[in-house]
């Protein structure tokens, strides 16, 4: 934990104890010794990944379900998608649990004991994690874990929509020392690629706009550079509906 997240769930500790919210920092604690334990870096907790566990815990509550795939057929990666979380690698741990004086630590226990899930937890390309907590009507907690490598921090929420002459702007900070992204677009299921750019970056921040010559849906590929050796890793792909206007 950073001091800034050890200070929020000190705060949860002291003055709501029982709460959700409190055992989402609590796992995240376990989770982050269990992988200090065998060497690792610790995750960080992101707040999109953290609303997107948060929502499947509460659904498979409500829902009286325990899977990875939702009743919608959605899978971890779908739901990502739905959510425009971009990241090309992640992973997602579930539990449930009750009857537990301890449900968080026992969780986390069980998910080390699972060869699967313990895969996820003591993976080193993971440095983000959202954690989700959620209790039933028969208390019963169900806990999803959402993994992701993560290099790219965007500032907003990328649109699932923009317009041609405005282009897509995107903004924000990076991890792992990134100094540059290159941008593909692509025309769906089609290989080809139709631009290519590279964008530099100052002081681990960025902002650029995509620009587009023709309206239709596109894919945008992004990937990251550290400036060593001219190496660039995968980090995140999306689709956007590019628009004239207000009509194709």
């Amino acid at each position: 934990m950073t001091l800034c997240e050890y200070l929020r769930y000190f705060i949860l500790l002291v003055f709501a104890p029982r709460s959700l919210k409190t055992m989402e920092w609590r796992m995240l604690r376990l989770l982050n010794k269990d992988r200090k334990r065998h060497g690792l870096a610790p995750v960080r907790m992101h707040d999109d990944l953290r609303l997107i566990a948060r929502r499947h815990s509460r659904d498979m509550a409500k829902r009286d379900y325990f899977d990875h795939v939702n009743l919608r057929a959605k899978s971890p990666a779908d739901r990502l998608k739905e959510a425009r979380v971009s990241e090309v690698i992640s992973g997602e741990n579930l539990a449930k649990i009750g009857g537990y004086s301890n449900p968080t630590q026992f969780a986390e226990e069980g998910l080390m004991n699972s060869p699967g899930h313990r895969a996820n937890i003591l993976n080193a390309g993971y440095n983000a994690v959202g954690i989700g907590v959620v209790q039933n009507e028969r208390k019963v907690y169900f806990f999803t874990q959402n993994f992701a490598r993560r290099s790219l921090i965007f500032k907003n929420k990328i649109p699932k929509v923009v317009h041609m002459k405005r282009g897509l702007g995107l903004n924000g900070s990076t991890l792992f020392n990134v100094k540059r992204i290159l941008c593909h677009i692509k025309k769906p299921k089609i290989d080809t690629v139709l631009f290519e750019h590279v964008f530099l970056l100052e002081d681990e921040k960025f902002n650029f706009t995509v620009q587009f010559e023709e309206s239709g849906k596109f894919e945008i590929w992004l990937y990251t550079d550290s400036g060593k050796g001219n190496r660039y890793v995968f980090a995140n792909h999306f689709d956007v509906l590019v628009k004239k206007g207000w009509i194709l």
